[in-house]
């Protein structure tokens, strides 16, 4: 489970219990010599902020009921000290001081401590919680209902370009009355969510793991936009939701909007079909990924056209996970002149990098529907290119994502599909 700098006490209980730990650590800091000097009022407010986020990520962990997950917290440099005045109030010094503490009165255990495998690998540190810290916060059994996340004062975030690690790093920016309108925007969206009947089942007996290393908890529903390629033009999708971290067979058996099951109702062939509109060519009749003419591979053939959009130069290597979706023995460079010459109109799009435009295009249409659809009532949550709304109002999702393409592109080619839960 990864550590949410931006979980805290909801109940007054554990916040006074989070406060009695707080001493705890200090007097312990201060007997034992840890730090010659007292710490200043400012220096206490900030070691409490980092005690009360660990505390209720521990609860959390506690309370998943699955294997014997570990808390992964973060230690490097980068993102406890981040230079462009973008890191957390919770991580610092004091956020280290008060893992060492709690770990020195015997409250955590540390499994292990981060470090580099290779240069596109690095192991986290892990903490959990011991059966001692049971006597200062409510973890027998853990009452994860007593923690809540507030809203991350980062609702938009512009990150570099992904370095030979993967990686990309957030960077600062200059705000302006642009950057004020699109954070504007996830805060009414995530005003909306907070207030919004969205309920997760089959939590009596604790909680569960998502994809995304994080707690699925019906709380968790602070949304943030990222762009990427340090390019406010480049994609802006929507992060930080509970339900992204779900398989998709999962969210149809257990959320629960407005006490209805929900519809999934997304947008089929999105990006080449925003291609097509970019290159102002009539769209292809048939399904856009039947690349081979009979049906075959046509996962392989979606991976692969993506991956082709998104590459800025040649595609030298096949995407992950495709190749397998291909008869054995087919060369990349063979499946790459096949999928040019079916979508001739967009070939000379291929290796622009114009992928990331098609995800702006893409992310402004989804913060477009979210909002109207909010405006009359009905709760949406967005993930990428479709939105889950309760199964009453699947039709009324369906008929906005539809006007939305209409009004981003000028075009009314747009493929709508709702799926229901099965029965």
């Amino acid at each position: 489970m990864w550590f949410d700098p931006l979980l805290r006490a909801k109940t007054a209980e554990l916040g006074c219990a989070v406060q009695r730990l707080r001493d705890a650590l200090l007097l312990h800091e201060s007997a034992s010599g840890a730090r010659k000097r007292a710490r200043k009022e400012a220096d206490k407010e900030k070691f409490g902020l980092a005690v009360e986020a660990l505390a209720c990520n521990l609860i959390l962990l506690s309370a998943i009921q699955s294997g014997s997950p570990k808390l992964a917290v973060p230690r490097s440099h980068g993102v406890l000290w981040r230079g462009n005045g973008s890191v957390n109030p919770v991580y610092g010094q004091h956020f280290l001081s008060a893992i060492g503490l709690l770990s020195s009165l015997g409250l955590i255990e540390e499994e292990k401590r981060g470090y580099r495998v290779s240069a596109r690998m690095r192991v986290p540190s892990l903490i959990q919680p011991s059966e001692a810290l049971s006597q200062h916060l409510p973890l027998t059994p853990p009452d994860w209902r007593s923690v809540h996340q507030i809203d991350d004062q980062a609702l938009i975030i512009l990150k570099e370009s992904k370095d030979e690690d993967g990686r990309a790093a957030a960077i600062a920016f200059k705000e302006t009355a642009r950057t004020r309108q699109l954070a504007g925007q996830i805060q009414h969206i995530n005003e909306f969510l907070r207030r919004a009947d969205i309920e997760v089942t089959g939590q009596d007996t604790g909680l569960s793991l998502g994809k995304d290393g994080q707690p699925i908890v019906p709380y968790r529903r602070s949304l943030r936009r990222i762009f990427n390629n340090a390019n406010w033009q480049h994609g802006g999708r929507l992060a930080g939701g509970w339900w992204m971290g779900m398989e998709r067979t999962e969210r149809f058996e257990r959320i629960r909007i407005d006490g209805e099951r929900i519809a999934d109702v997304d947008y089929r062939q999105l990006f080449p079909r925003l291609a097509y509109v970019r290159a102002g060519k009539p769209q292809p009749k048939d399904d856009i990924y039947h690349v081979a003419g009979d049906g075959s591979g046509r996962d392989g053939w979606k991976t692969l056209m993506n991956a082709m959009l998104f590459s800025d130069g040649p595609l030298r290597n096949w995407p992950e996970d495709t190749l397998q979706h291909f008869p054995s023995g087919t060369k990349l460079r063979d499946a790459i002149k096949m999928l040019a010459a079916r979508h001739a109109p967009i070939a000379d799009l291929f290796g622009t990098g114009l992928g990331f435009q098609l995800m702006r295009i893409e992310s402004d249409m989804l913060i477009g529907i979210i909002t109207h659809l909010a405006s009359i009532g009905v709760t949406a949550l967005p993930l990428h290119d479709a939105v889950l709304v309760a199964e009453s109002k699947a039709y009324v999702a369906a008929d906005a994502m539809q006007a939305a393409f209409t009004a981003a592109t000028g075009s009314s080619c747009a493929i709508v599909s709702i799926e229901f839960c099965p029965r």
